[in-house]
């Protein structure tokens, strides 16, 4: 891992983001003194689930993989981040570093972090921030409420299309999308086996819903795939 100063052109990506899109250039930069850039390598861990809250994260390129580890050892993949996503070192938002790559990287990612203290001064000194990320907090644990119900309840094509309409953008329009992380972690992202999310990409091709080569998805006509994950049962 290497350590690298921030740039400007990265302290306004970060303002692109919508919990910092109300902040004046004067706090942002407070927030960036002392902030750095870390590169990472492919793989490599950057914190442990059940390390002290000290740092937020800022995802500048690559990939990132947030996992969280059952009592029998076993691996679950939380997220997939890719760049331009914030992510927390704790489920409590207060605690923070900032950075370009976190939990497990890909694709040569990096990550940069800014103490703490400058952070809370920043929230101190304008409570209207605070309940603006507040907001974008609760936004948050809706989508995780959410991703827990299409876990437990949603049958494997709701799953697998459903993700597939979450990339696409708005419209009716036909879409190519490039998968952002490989098949294997998509699925078990999804909750999957490899070979189950495989099974309903074929049963989606033979629908003529979509066309797949490698990574790429061209979905014909989004409003059809979603009729098509309304109609199947919530049975797996």
């Amino acid at each position: 891992m290497t350590i690298g100063q921030v740039e400007l052109t990265e302290m306004e990506r970060l303002r692109r983001t919508e919990i910092f899109s109300v902040w004046s250039d004067e706090d942002l930069s407070h927030l960036f003194k002392g902030a750095r850039v870390l590169e990472m390598s492919v793989g490599q861990i950057l914190f442990l689930e059940g390390d002290a809250a000290t740092a937020f994260y800022f995802l500048l390129d690559g990939q990132v993989k947030l996992v969280t580890s059952a009592a029998d050892g076993h691996e679950k993949i939380v997220d997939i981040l890719q760049g331009g996503d914030l992510f927390c070192r704790s489920c409590s938002f207060f605690g923070i570093s900032l950075s370009r790559a976190g939990n497990s990287g890909h694709a040569r990612p990096g990550s940069g972090n800014s103490p703490y203290d400058n952070f809370l001064v920043t929230l101190q000194q304008h409570q209207e921030l605070m309940l603006q990320m507040l907001g974008e907090l609760s936004l948050r644990l809706r989508h995780l409420i959410m991703e827990l119900r299409h876990l437990t309840v949603e049958s494997a094509d709701q799953r697998v299309a459903g993700y597939l309409l979450e990339l696409c953008p708005s419209g009716n329009s036909p879409v190519s999308l490039l998968l952002p992380a490989k098949k294997a972690m998509i699925a078990a992202r999804l909750g999957l086996t490899p070979e189950t999310f495989s099974r309903v990409l074929k049963r989606l091709r033979e629908e003529h819903l979509i066309a797949v080569e490698k990574l790429k998805i061209y979905i014909h006509r989004p409003s059809e795939l979603r009729q098509w994950a309304n109609s199947k049962s919530s049975t797996r």
